[in-house]
């Protein structure tokens, strides 16, 4: 009898450790689902960030140079606006002021983007226009957006003329 109890016992406690070593497993498991859970969280966050960054890029390139709405640049650019265009200087009336330079008598134009691109707080525009003297132009702009506002703008640019003539069938950049 006395090996009977024994038995139990050694096997209850087994059982017990098993249970246990088991709920460890389970509980780890479940710390593991909640971080990755967590992470996913913070990555559809950052993604969201990215896509609505995209947006008030794409919306504010739009206003302001295709429909040529230098007020929105009160909707779209922060009150710290740092320009790298040596041509035009930091702050958001300061590129207004170039613009209108810029735009005097120009035609309202849907802005036809080639691409956009955006990482962290970063978007980058790419588009390419030809005038109607058949000069291509092709832009890079590179936009930083900081709490929904854009803070920050670097350009580069190519124009190619009519006259010019390519060594390759290939557009600009």
């Amino acid at each position: 009898m006395k090996k009977i109890i024994n038995f139990t016992i050694l096997s209850a406690l087994l059982f017990l450790t098993s249970c246990n070593d088991g709920s460890k497993e389970i509980e780890s498991l479940n710390g593991k689902v909640s971080s990755l859970n967590s992470e996913l969280s913070t990555l559809k966050g950052k993604q969201l960030t990215i896509e609505n960054n995209k947006k008030i890029v794409k919306n504010f390139y739009q206003e302001f140079f295709g429909d040529i709405n230098f007020e929105a640049s009160d909707k779209y650019i922060g009150d710290v606006y740092i320009q790298h265009n040596p041509a035009v200087a930091d702050g958001r009336q300061a590129l207004v002021d170039a613009a209108k330079v810029w735009f005097k008598n120009a035609l309202k134009r849907k802005i036809n983007f080639n691409n956009v691109i955006a990482q962290d707080d970063l978007v980058f525009v790419h588009i390419t226009e030809t005038d109607n003297d058949g000069t291509r132009h092709s832009t890079m702009d590179v936009f930083r957006v900081t709490n929904g506002k854009i803070s920050e703008h670097w350009d580069a640019f190519a124009n190619f003329t009519k006259d010019d003539k390519s060594k390759n069938n290939n557009p600009l950049f």
